[in-house]
């Protein structure tokens, strides 16, 4: 496992004229890890390089659902989403970075969907046993009123503790979530960026520095 402090302090060694500038703080120095890495696992998720890296995905787990209404989904049938919206999940070209979600025991899997294809799939005459899903501005919906709780692993870009009000560690003691070989490149982008940083204008460069706080 790889913390934020781990990858602040490699690029701090990497760059002496960080450590002499005050104004470069973890803070900015972590956001730019978190930017160019976004960019990094997009172009390998859109790929499909990444989609069963457990390096990358978190795990959500017991995630509690509640009775919803079936018109929050445009349908006349009871279901079930969370209590909360869901700490934010990045996206590719296809979709968002979801591994999959299942039930709490990890048997059985729920499939995402779309509201007109669930409508679709009821509409057939032949049953299917299969659960479905759908995330709608912001929550995970399950179409089925039966299922209490689910686990999600998914690439999420805010803290999943931070989601629930329980988180306890310090930005730089979280786990950086990123596959292993994608590590070196990473470093590359941001010592690149640093250097190009550094050499700016003073105006320019306090310009920069507000948009990565």
């Amino acid at each position: 496992m790889v913390t934020n402090n781990d990858l602040i302090s490699r690029i701090k060694n990497a760059n002496k004229f960080v450590s002499d500038d005050d104004l470069i703080s973890d803070r900015f120095v972590y956001n730019m890890l978190k930017s160019k890495a976004s960019v990094l696992i997009k172009r390998e998720v859109n790929l499909k390089k990444l989609l069963f890296s457990d390096n990358l995905y978190q795990a959500y787990e017991c995630i509690c659902l509640i009775e919803a209404p079936g018109a929050e989904c445009d349908l006349g049938c009871p279901i079930r989403r969370t209590k909360l919206k869901l700490p934010q999940i990045e996206e590719g070209l296809y979709s968002y970075f979801i591994q999959g979600v299942f039930n709490t025991s990890n048997s059985e899997e729920l499939f995402p969907t779309t509201i007109r294809d669930f409508i679709n799939h009821s509409r057939l005459r032949i049953k299917t046993n299969r659960k479905y899903y759908t995330i709608r501005n912001g929550y995970l919906y399950v179409l089925d009123p039966d299922v209490e709780s689910v686990n999600m692993y998914a690439y999420f870009t805010e803290s999943i503790q931070d989601a629930d009000g329980s988180d306890c560690m310090s930005m730089q003691d979280k786990e950086f979530k990123i596959a292993a070989y994608l590590i070196d490149p990473l470093l590359q982008m941001v010592n690149q960026d640093l250097i190009n940083y550094h050499k700016l204008p003073v105006e320019q460069e306090t310009n920069n520095r507000d948009e990565q706080s």
